[in-house]
């Protein structure tokens, strides 16, 4: 199996790459090139060893701009693969199914200045709508094919197609298969899980979107307002005097809605926030942060058992955060222990942190 960073580097050179998903899946390896660097040859490539059921994965804002409505009004695909109604090029094709005449609408929805009227419907490529969180939101080829473009510094547009087996042409091509095939042709091949874990590790799970201050009765904090990637929840850390560097105090805290709006008995976890606040304000530093799940219901919570409005902290975000504020290493207030070594960690992978200190 080849890195990231390699399949990367073939798709920024125009070069197909093998992508594989899990057995949990469809369980198989699609051919993926970018969109806007296919040639005639790379599409004939694609087409003799796939399928030849060759679609083109875009964002979905791009299918909306294109006037590329769903295939049908009802997705009964089993695994909710977005197809858009197929097309081909409005000009300067034949019939539309040669390779020759698939690359050139490949290029033509990769372009950015592709209008509605430059493309006919039906047509022999199928678009595909990408979910807007990339393979974090949709472990699919679909996803894959416009994160590694997107990555790649192309525009967010792949060619994408199931590789057949040429041990056994009414099937699909399987791991074993697949790995020769790449290795014979000297393709990289990469697994959606790879794709995956790249882009946790170099991509912030949390981005800032505000800034104000905020009077409290034991002092006047500094807000900050961030949103998560790739959900949308939205997030606060409130910082008592200057944060950066070693040896933060720092609590993190799970929206609860019992608890912290009607004071409900039934966990502990308002008076660890209430505890955490005088003590980040006591000393003039320190860092609270308040997270909101994705998809919280308060109704659910307050009609739940005891506790169940205490969510989980998710590290990776609460890490993506502290790295933000400038915060090394930690010094935990109140977080339960099954936290504390979580975010320790976290902290220490976190994208664009500062370099670590020892953390306390």
């Amino acid at each position: 199996m080849d890195t990231v960073e390699q399949a990367l580097a073939e798709i920024a050179a125009g070069r197909p790459v093998v992508v594989l998903d899990g057995p949990d899946r469809e369980n198989e390896g699609d051919l993926i090139v970018a969109a806007d660097r296919v040639t005639p040859a790379t599409m004939a490539f694609v087409v003799r060893h796939s399928s030849g059921f060759v679609c083109v994965a875009l964002p979905q804002p791009e299918c909306e701009r294109l006037a590329l409505p769903p295939m049908h009004h009802r997705n009964d695909d089993r695994f909710g693969t977005a197809y858009r109604v197929t097309v081909d090029a409005a000009a300067g094709i034949g019939t539309g199914i040669s390779a020759r005449d698939r690359a050139c609408t490949a290029r033509l929805l990769a372009a950015s200045t592709t209008r509605p009227a430059d493309l006919n419907r039906p047509g022999h490529v199928v678009p595909l709508a990408a979910r807007p969180g990339g393979v974090l939101e949709r472990a699919g080829h679909t996803e894959a094919a416009v994160d590694l473009t997107r990555l790649a510094g192309l525009r967010p547009a792949g060619v994408l197609c199931e590789v057949v087996s040429a041990r056994e042409p009414s099937r699909m091509a399987r791991r074993p298969e697949l790995s020769d095939f790449a290795g014979e042709r000297g393709l990289a091949m990469i697994t959606i899980e790879d794709l995956i874990a790249y882009r946790r590790a170099t991509e912030a799970a949390a981005e800032r979107v505000a800034s104000v201050r905020l009077p409290t009765e034991g002092g006047t904090l500094r807000t900050v307002g961030y949103r998560g990637v790739p959900d949308g929840a939205e997030h606060v850390a409130l910082v008592a005097g200057e944060a950066r560097g070693a040896d933060v105090p720092v609590h993190v805290h799970v929206e609860c809605v019992p608890g912290d709006v009607f004071g409900s008995r039934q966990c502990g976890c308002a008076r660890r926030l209430e505890t955490a606040l005088r003590e980040i304000n006591a000393a003039h530093r320190g860092v609270i942060v308040y997270l909101r799940p994705a998809g919280g219901s308060p109704l659910r919570a307050l009609l739940g058992d005891a506790g169940a409005g205490c969510g989980r902290a998710d590290p990776a975000v609460a890490a993506s955060i502290l790295a933000d504020l400038g915060v090394t290493s930690i010094r935990h207030l109140h977080n339960p222990a099954a936290t504390r070594g979580a975010l320790d960690a976290a902290l220490a992978a976190a994208p664009g942190a500062a370099p670590r200190g020892a953390v306390a």
